[in-house]
């Protein structure tokens, strides 16, 4: 048990970082909450499942890869560090675009049925390249995610499950169209924050590599 809850201590941060991306509105979000809105809550509950295996996949995926590579080549980790800093400044850069550029506006996706909801937020999530990226970056700040079978296993789990409530909770508050309006209104500040946020954090990761920290 002890060890468990250490491993759980460990990987807490990590968990709050990538869900980040789940509340940011992005193609994943986007679109559970534009099926909720125009086909119903549980159309919008199909995505939100789909979402939460497809992430369970993409992090088995990443994380057995990275652990192997850790293992076998130490220096790897130098470089997805460097790899995770860079790509948290083009994050903080189109985070930040967002921020100043135009409001976005939201298309209803209606008489969506929950197979067809499911099988469309799951091809989402499978191809967004954002997905990938992120967790390129999240490996690159906690390391430790990838470290062994028990770590990885429990944040795969954990991951998976914040994914599916978090686009669960968007589809069930998002399902009036006065809610989804609010929501857009507040993407641009949201978007700001975070940009802010990620340039913090990919000038540190860099900074270490140099060994300017």
């Amino acid at each position: 048990l002890a060890s468990v809850l250490r491993a759980l201590a460990q990987i807490l941060p990590a968990l709050g970082f990538l869900m980040l991306n789940v509340f940011i509105p992005g193609p994943n979000v986007l679109n559970t909450i534009a099926t909720a809105m125009g086909s119903g809550r549980q159309a919008g509950l199909a995505c939100a499942l789909a979402c939460g295996f497809g992430l369970l996949l993409w992090a088995v995926a990443v994380l057995l890869g990275a652990a192997a590579l850790f293992a076998a080549v130490p220096l790897i980790e130098a470089g997805f560090t460097t790899v995770g800093g860079t790509l948290l400044l083009y994050f903080s850069y189109r985070y930040i675009r967002k921020a100043l550029g135009p409001e976005a506006k939201l298309v209803v996706i209606r008489g969506t049925t929950m197979k067809r909801a499911f099988n469309q937020a799951f091809l989402v999530m499978m191809s967004n390249p954002k997905v990938l990226t992120t967790w390129l970056a999240v490996i690159s700040l906690f390391p430790v995610i990838a470290s062994d079978a028990a770590h990885i296993t429990l944040y795969a789990c954990m991951a998976c499950a914040a994914s599916f409530s978090g686009h669960a909770s968007l589809a069930l508050l998002f399902s009036t169209d006065r809610a989804s309006q609010i929501y857009i209104r507040l993407a641009r500040p949201i978007n700001g924050v975070v940009g802010a946020g990620f340039g913090l954090y990919g000038a540190k990761l860099l900074a270490d590599v140099v060994g300017l920290v």
